[in-house]
Parts: C-alpha cells; structure tokens; sequence
C-alpha cells in the first residue's frame, strides 16, 4: 500500500517528480565515473527547526510514511558543511545519497 502511495505522489506531484528525475540524473547519467564531478545528494527526511544535535546517516530510506524520522535543517547543513571542509567525509559519501535523521528519532 505504502509503494502505491509513494508512487502516485511521484507521479502528481511536481516537487517529488522533478527531485527523483535531478537524482536519476546524477546517479543514472553522470553517475561516479564522471571526473569533473563529484557529488553527494544529502537525503533528509521530515525537516524540523533546531539546532545542531547528534545525527545519523544511512545509505538508504530508513523510516515510512506512516512513521517517518526527523532531520533538524541545522543537522542538514552541519553535514554539508563537513562534506565541504573534510575530505576524507566527501570520499566516504561521494556519488551517493546518504539519509540524514535526528538520532534521537531512531
């Protein structure tokens, strides 16, 4: 049921199509292979205000739309920011879509 929902909201809705089809695009057609870009396409999911707290990442969806997680938008751009000044972070993440959830929410 949870598929068909997820689905049809793809299909209907303007904001979820055009980020599946930017996400296909990195994925599908520059991919990881590309040597003039690299990139990580952060995932959060139910965005929340708040500061900064402890966070974790996962490399696929980890909660439903009947029980979703949330993601403070402080914890969002922590992330980014440490993708952007630590190196070794990007190389861990590169070419892949991590899901960021509050930890507190697992």
């Amino acid at each position: 049921m949870e598929r068909a929902v997820v689905w049809l909201l793809r299909a209907l809705l303007p904001p979820p199509r055009d980020n599946q089809e930017a996400a296909g695009s990195l994925y599908g057609t520059i991919g990881t292979a590309d040597p003039y870009v690299r990139w990580v396409a952060v995932r959060p999911d139910s965005l929340l205000e708040g500061d900064v707290s402890e966070y974790v990442l996962h490399e696929g969806l980890v909660s439903s739309l009947a029980h979703p997680d949330s993601t403070n938008m402080a914890n969002v751009a922590h992330f980014m920011c440490e993708l952007v000044v630590n190196p070794v972070l990007f190389a861990d993440w590169t070419g892949k879509m991590p899901v960021i959830v509050n930890a507190v929410s697992e």
